[in-house]
């Protein structure tokens, strides 16, 4: 009888894993720079693009429309309004002029435009910086009226005023794509809501705006959860109604007298020297991780560079914008990255330059620092989340933008690290002077 025949498993050969994942990754990596610099069409027409999103000086780059400029760091359009008093006789005090601006300066926000600026100039005039996007020209124009909300029955008579709105939201409704206004009424206003509404089935309100009926929402059943969603608008009222729901009437009455384009508030060539000087930050930085740490700092490098391009297209998807509070946003997070990266590599060279093998140097750097690190990381995730729910306005689009930015600097430290610096002792061999300057040469046990 024939003895049956012992098949052997051939060894996987871990070099030409560890070649491939790299040259995986590298090709990736490189594709999305290209993308994130050039853009791509996504069809032969090019009817379907996709923008560059990584700023570059290039006044071609389309990266300006992803990451549209704002008033502190591209063109702006300047508009400057006369104020009155409300009443006949009333006067337009330093305080009023102060309480408009600041209001002002809310319903801005609120719209998203965290750059713009408001201030009181000549006196008794109120100038307004805003972002010269050429597409909100109208809704700036209705964030300046004086805004005195209200609800009223379809005589006209009010039966509800901003005073009882806890909060407001605009958003975008999918199934036809017009914007609608979510409102959350006090205790008082919900009792009231509902009673009238019950009161008005079958027929419709009114939506007051300094007295002049802008929608008439039809009633179908009573509302009395004390929050309700209107819909039909579009994107320009949606925002400037809900910012007058939220915060109320401005105390003087605005007229526009001028409206001109003007510089970026830093300086007319402010994106430019911002970018060569952010350029310069990664040139340093990396030079002293390949100085330092070598073949282990051209994965730091590597992934510095994956961080940046992830976190640029993430702010561009999320709609943040080119502005300051993005820039420290995504370069916040940029700067947290390096830390972990080096506490992890001090570790490491501080094992390698005792003699230890590098894998296990490797090894407890995970366990120690690197593990510190990745727990701080998804702390500060954890909080900015917090913020972005308490928050709707300023701190919470500055937390949305560095939130997403962590996110990134999660999974590099988390798993993207360990895929690279793995693949690279499999390719490249464990001799410890590969990896750091100035330690004994070594072979691994």
């Amino acid at each position: 009888m024939a003895k049956p025949v012992k098949q052997t498993k051939k060894p996987i050969n871990s070099k030409a894993v560890a070649a491939v994942t790299l040259a995986v990754l590298l090709v990736l990596t490189l594709a999305a720079a290209y993308v994130g610099v050039r853009g791509m069409n996504l069809d032969n027409q090019g009817l379907y693009k996709l923008l560059a999103w990584i700023p570059t000086p290039s006044h071609s780059s389309t990266w300006r429309q992803a990451l549209v400029p704002g008033a502190d760091l591209g063109e702006n359009l300047v508009q400057t309004y006369a104020a009155a008093p409300v009443a006949e006789g009333g006067e337009v005090t330093e305080d009023l002029l102060k309480q408009t601006v600041s209001k002002m300066g809310r319903r801005l926000a609120f719209g998203g435009w965290n750059s713009a600026q408001a201030e009181v100039v000549e006196g008794n005039k109120i100038r307004l910086t805003l972002p010269n996007d050429g597409t909100h020209d109208h809704a700036f124009e209705m964030m300046a009226q004086r805004g005195d909300f209200a609800f009223a029955a379809p005589d006209g008579t009010p039966f509800l005023t901003w005073e009882n709105v806890k909060a407001a939201n605009y958003g975008l409704n999918p199934q036809d794509n017009s914007y609608a206004i979510g409102f959350q009424l006090d205790s008082a206003g919900k009792q009231i809501f509902a009673d009238k509404t019950a009161e008005l089935i079958g027929q419709s309100m009114q939506l007051m705006i300094d007295g002049t009926a802008v929608a008439n929402p039809g009633i179908n059943q009573a509302l009395t959860e004390g929050m309700a969603s209107l819909p039909g608008f579009n994107n320009e009222n949606s925002v400037a109604y809900a910012s007058m729901m939220q915060y109320g009437p401005l105390p003087l009455v605005l007229t526009l007298e001028s409206s001109e384009s003007g510089a970026p508030l830093f300086g007319a060539n402010v994106q430019n020297t911002v970018i060569w000087a952010l350029a310069a930050v990664v040139l340093l930085v990396s030079l002293y991780f390949l100085f330092t740490y070598r073949l282990g700092g051209l994965i730091a490098v590597w992934l510095m560079g994956i961080q940046l391009v992830a976190a640029y297209f993430l702010a561009a998807l999320a709609r943040s914008g080119f502005t300051v509070a993005t820039l420290l946003a995504v370069w916040g997070s940029f700067g947290l990255l390096v830390y972990a990266l080096l506490l992890l590599y001090r570790s490491m060279k501080s094992d390698l330059d005792r003699g230890r093998a590098i894998r296990q140097s490797v090894k407890d750097a995970y366990a120690g620092p690197g593990k510190v690190a990745i727990d701080v990381l998804a702390a500060l995730l954890l909080l900015a989340v917090i913020l972005i729910i308490v928050d709707h306005q300023q701190i919470g689009a500055f937390m949305r933008t560095f939130a997403l930015g962590v996110l990134v600097d999660l999974v590099l430290m988390g798993i993207v690290i360990r895929i690279l610096m793995g693949s690279a002792i499999n390719l490249f061999g464990t001799n410890s002077a590969l990896y750091t300057s100035g330690s004994k040469k070594r072979e691994a046990a």
